[in-house]
């Protein structure tokens, strides 16, 4: 009997919204735990929702976004503190590796990801092994075959959950239905390149068999329905920036498949993909902190990007006079980046964490949690093609005019040209300062242009505890 290793950490440290513990899929009881056909939708649903809480609440949003130098942050939580610290010199020194043990406080960035990710994958599995090795249809009570239904938002749901897999872990496991190895190894793992090669094909799975559909109704992401033509745009956008942030280096960067990016952006979305947020209860976004002045600020890198007169790193005396305004219409009271007197972090643990500007656009979240949480954003799309456009030689012009949506309406910025030397420059600019949103996103743009800190880490590792699981040695990234 096949037996699934890497389920035993996910069982341990998740805890599921539909509070199942998912057999072997080869398992004859599989069936009777699943339930009847007609539930296969409610779990496959369910798979969103472990990939949101995933990535989405603190660890590890927060942390790689102070990884990032996109957010800083001296307080311990979620390996804010370890991510943000430095050696010598002031302000520009090297990072350390990532504490990768089972007695790390703060290894919640590490963990949650991996097993909440293999938890949705787990799930769609189980689904995908009745549907597609075991012949089972989705029959609903008033007669209508929903199996490619459910299919198809299943294999989303994966893809969504190998893509940030890929993007985040230097390596990954890959299993599908009915091809689970019968003991995982460190020998069955598989390198971020050949993860993302699954991801890709899972969405492209996921848009042919939306195609054939009458119709669809996406229930997955909470309080959201998405038609036919919504899932489809989502699952192209998904596709573009998988395979536009997987780079871990700018020569990697240049041989990514922009043509790929460019058709696939260009084919979607054009709304912000935003769940509603329930009240705090299961669905809520880390934004509930990323607001508070005294927990969280904008990086001071971020900072002189935008007003040069404003030094980075921070002076190591721990302040000096900000300007009355700024260049940018997005920085200023009641505005997306809020200046404010005084700062909260230990000067004992580095005056280079420091920064004057809170992250204040979804101040409101802070005060109700059932607003709307942004997680790909329309800009970033247009930003995706504009790239792929300038990347590909193509039409600069309408990148130039992509770019302006933001640059200039909520910027307040002097409008990018299609001939601006710099005009990939100016489209960075607006990726942080507009769609930061996505979590891990600042990190994964800092890493794939070679902007990350000295010695910074660029993959997750496997957790101490699946890699003891599996009889694998203990690794460590970053520092080296």
């Amino acid at each position: 009997m096949k037996k699934i290793i890497l389920l035993f950490g996910i069982l341990l440290m998740v805890t599921s919204c539909e509070d199942t513990d998912i057999p072997n899929p080869n398992s004859p009881t599989a069936a009777a735990v699943l339930g009847a056909p007609t539930d296969y939708q409610a779990i496959v649903d369910g798979a969103y929702y472990s990939w949101w809480t995933s990535l989405h609440k603190y660890a590890p949003y927060f942390t790689l976004n102070v990884a990032a130098d996109f957010a800083t942050s001296s307080w311990g939580n979620f390996g804010m503190r370890d991510v943000g610290t430095i050696s010598t010199p002031y302000g520009l020194g090297n990072h350390s590796a990532i504490n990768n043990s089972t007695t790390y406080g703060s290894r919640s960035f590490i963990t949650t990801p991996y097993y909440g990710l293999s938890q949705a994958i787990v799930s769609v599995n189980t689904i995908f092994n009745e549907i597609i090795v075991n012949g089972t249809s989705v029959i609903e009570n008033d007669g209508t075959d929903n199996t490619n239904h459910v299919l198809a938002t299943g294999y989303f749901a994966r893809g969504l959950s190998y893509g940030y897999l890929s993007l985040l872990y230097d390596k990954s496991f890959v299993f599908i239905e009915g091809g689970e190895p019968a003991g995982l190894t460190a020998d069955a793992l598989k390198p971020y390149t050949e993860v993302s090669v699954q991801a890709i094909s899972d969405l492209e799975q996921a848009i042919s068999l939306a195609n054939g559909l009458g119709s669809m109704e996406v229930n997955g992401f909470n309080g959201l329905t998405l038609g036919k033509a919504e899932f489809i745009q989502l699952a192209n956008s998904y596709i573009a920036k998988f395979t536009a942030q997987l780079a871990r280096t700018s020569s990697e960067n240049a041989s990514s498949d922009w043509a790929k990016v460019l058709t696939t952006a260009s084919a979607g979305i054009t709304f912000d993909l935003a769940p509603i947020g329930d009240g705090g209860t299961v669905w809520w976004h880390g934004n509930y902190y990323f607001g508070n002045p005294g927990w969280i600020r904008l990086d001071q890198k971020i900072v002189n990007m935008v007003d040069s007169s404003q030094p980075f790193p921070f002076p190591e005396s721990g302040s000096y006079a900000i300007p009355a305004t700024m260049p940018d219409a997005r920085f200023g009271v009641g505005k997306d980046f809020r200046p404010q007197a005084t700062i909260p972090f230990r000067s004992d643990r580095g005056t280079y964490f420091y920064s004057y500007y809170t992250i204040s656009r979804y101040d409101a979240y802070r005060t109700n949690l059932t607003l709307p949480m942004v997680t790909f954003p329309e800009v970033e799309n247009d930003l995706l093609k504009a790239e792929a456009l300038i990347r590909t030689s193509g039409d600069l012009n309408m990148a130039a005019t992509l770019i302006n949506k933001t640059r200039v309406t909520r910027g307040g910025l002097s409008p990018a040209q299609g001939s601006d030397s710099d005009l990939m420059d100016k489209l960075f600019y607006e990726r942080y300062l507009n769609a930061y949103e996505g979590p891990g996103s600042p990190f994964f743009d800092r890493r794939r242009t070679d902007d990350l800190g000295p010695k910074q880490f660029k993959d997750l590792p496997i957790p101490a505890l699946e890699l003891q699981t599996i009889g694998a040695e203990v690794y460590t990234t970053g520092g080296i």
